[in-house]
């Protein structure tokens, strides 16, 4: 086992080792591995999109340019933005998006749950492509309504970019216990 210490100091340990000298953190990666497995389906069926979609909200802090994608496209509704118009919303520009857009597919496809679906989403998760979109009518994004529902239920994440239970302002645990 190695472990990198934040100045770069790299420590190789043993697995008993490392349990003799750190025994309260083997406890908690352990205990988080027992509970992974058992948010995990029974089966390989796929889990529900609200619930994937609940789960990719939850995972981490939402950064701010993430939260700049879902605040405007939350509020330009069903038709969604064309994607100069949503990169101009958010102040990136067009590539700046696509590298946000790109960061945002890869934390969709790290979620646990996803691996059960055919194929890895992406944002196709989150957003609807759109041909046309508003307003200039050229390619875009909509909100998907999962994602829509899913931002109320745990409140607009660009308050305060913590959509995790028990935050000020935010559901306990126990209000969404299925995921």
């Amino acid at each position: 086992m190695k472990i990198t210490t934040p100045k770069g100091y790299v420590i190789e340990l043993s697995a008993d080792e490392a349990e003799a000298l750190f025994p309260g953190l083997i406890r908690g990666v352990r205990r988080q591995l027992t509970e992974l497995g058992e948010h995990q389906p029974a089966t390989d069926e796929p889990l529900s999109e609200a619930r994937l979609v609940r789960r990719v909200l939850r995972r981490h802090r939402i950064p701010p340019t993430q939260r700049a994608v879902y605040r405007a496209l939350y509020e330009a509704g069903d038709d969604g933005l064309d994607f100069t118009a949503l990169a101009a919303t958010t102040g990136r520009s067009t590539e700046e998006l696509s590298g946000v857009l790109g960061g945002l597919g890869r934390r969709v496809n790290a979620t646990p749950g996803i691996d059960t679906l055919p194929e890895p989403p992406g944002v196709n998760l989150l957003f609807e492509y759109k041909e046309k979109a508003p307003p200039g009518g050229t390619w875009g994004w909509a909100m998907r309504p999962a994602l829509r529902q899913a931002l109320e239920d745990l409140g607009l994440p660009w308050d305060d970019g913590d959509p995790r239970p028990g935050r000020p302002g935010r559901p306990t645990a126990d209000a969404d216990a299925d995921i």
